[in-house]
């Protein structure tokens, strides 16, 4: 943890990659770690709050968008690749970069949001202005503890900016993980009570709303099992104006950010502020702008599609030596190819309404919702005479409408069906090679943080633990 709290102080100097936050270099040397001489004016508070969504993007967009490995390579959708093996084939190593990277990005985000929000309080701002940013920062804080804690169980909930870096002030012990989800809804609960349904400003446009917080509040409500709760927050949702566009291919078009179907994105522009996921999804076979190429598709993924299913070629297609890899993020204009405008979705309007139907469990109303997306595409609608469980159903529907949008393996998760899934996945693609159980539904705390905080505790089945 010592490590996360200095990397962090050494980053909050770097703002000036966000171009609309020049001002933020106007911090007093980092050594002194003083940013009392910044947080004067509404303005620079927002800018405070936009550095903050960077640094939420960083947890999906840098390091070769390495958050997509945990959550969406350990899962049957993508396959082996000889940069990652380890996570994809459950690989007891504490010491693999990817952990470490999300870890820390997912800490230094937390930490901006702290500092922000302790500081607010020194600005001279109207209430309804300072109390959406508040909902902003802690709708940040809320979806960041949120991938940590499903990926890594229990972990240090860290609410306020360390007052030294020394030993016995930042190295934090782990809270339970029902620590860590009740401050989630709290800060979702918050943001959801303060942010709008939609911003008039156009300078607001991509930034959390009351939609974004109650998505993610019924979300998080479904993973600690509380559907009743679930189900409220959902709907609320389903008032707030969005709507499934016409063409599923529209949804995920370079020049099509913040439609009527995006709850929540993360927002990139060319060559300003590019994204990254086209070169690191697009095989390095291709003929055309190849890509870097470590994702491969699974033969399993490609034929759970329903024939006549077009989200299928929209989603994945074969590269010049037969491997899968994913077409659903483009941007023809982009030269070179890691140059896209693409914004990255974490929450759609089909997502929600597939929430909503989880949360209702089989009924007629969950099976409309579900036509609902289906119908988009010119599929049948299905019902409860339709072959396999209402769970199946779902989580077919889930992962062809959702696939490579970072969700699948906390599904399996949710639903519990991981080890079952996964070892039913293993005995056809790799011939039983490898098997998983309960102590691999947890990443390792990564090695070089436990070595750096003895108070942290490792997660069962790995070394140290």
């Amino acid at each position: 943890m010592k490590r996360i709290f200095q990397t962090i102080l050494t980053t909050v100097i770097l703002l000036g990659i966000l171009s609309s936050c020049k001002d933020f270099l106007s911090l007093a040397p980092v050594s002194q770690a003083n940013t009392d001489d910044f947080y004067k004016t509404p303005a620079d508070l927002d800018n405070a709050v936009i550095a903050a969504y960077k640094f939420q993007k960083n947890i999906f967009s840098a390091d070769y968008c390495g958050q997509h490995l945990l959550d969406e390579q350990r899962s049957d959708n993508t396959g082996f690749s000889n940069l990652t093996d380890e996570v994809d084939n459950f690989t007891k190593d504490t010491g693999k970069e990817w952990y470490m990277w999300s870890w820390d990005k997912c800490y230094k985000a937390i930490y901006i949001c702290n500092v922000a929000i302790e500081k607010a309080a020194a600005v001279t701002i109207s209430d309804e202005l300072l109390n959406q940013f508040l909902g902003e920062l802690r709708f940040l804080r809320a979806i960041t503890y949120f991938e940590l804690v499903r990926n890594y169980g229990g972990v240090p909930l860290v609410l306020e900016t360390p007052k030294s870096l020394d030993r016995d002030v930042v190295n934090v012990s782990r809270n339970t993980a029902a620590e860590v989800y009740d401050q989630i809804v709290a800060d979702l609960l918050f943001a959801e009570a303060n942010l709008p349904v939609s911003y008039a400003d156009a300078k607001y446009i991509g930034r959390a709303t009351k939609g974004a917080a109650n998505g993610y509040l019924g979300k998080v409500y479904l993973t600690i099992g509380k559907k009743s709760e679930a189900e409220t927050a959902l709907r609320k949702v389903l008032t707030n104006g969005y709507e499934l566009l016409p063409v599923f291919a529209d949804v995920f078009g370079a020049n099509n950010g913040n439609n009527k179907e995006s709850v929540f994105e993360l927002q990139f522009k060319s060559t300003t502020d590019a994204c990254p996921f086209i070169y690191i999804y697009t095989s390095m076979q291709v003929d055309v702008k190849p890509g870097i190429g470590y994702n491969k598709g699974t033969q399993d993924l490609y034929d759970s599609f329903e024939a006549g299913d077009p989200r299928r070629d929209l989603t994945m297609a074969k590269d010049n030596v037969g491997l899968y890899y994913c077409v659903k993020y483009k941007d023809p204009a982009a030269n070179p190819i890691g140059d896209a405008n693409n914004n990255i979705p974490l929450m759609r309007y089909s997502e929600v309404l597939l929430l909503l139907a989880e949360s209702l469990g089989e009924s007629s109303e969950s099976y409309s919702l579900i036509n609902q997306v289906r119908s988009r595409v010119g599929l049948a609608n299905i019902s409860s005479s339709t072959p396999g469980t209402f769970v199946q159903k779902l989580l077919h529907e889930r992962r062809v409408e959702l696939a490579y949008e970072n969700h699948r393996w906390h599904d399996l998760l949710r639903f519990g069906v991981a080890i079952e899934v996964m070892n039913a996945f293993f005995a056809k693609e790799k011939n039983g090679a490898v098997t998983i159980g309960p102590d691999d539904l947890l990443f390792p705390i990564p090695n070089f943080t436990m070595l750096n905080n003895p108070n942290l505790k490792q997660n069962p089945g790995y070394p140290g633990s």
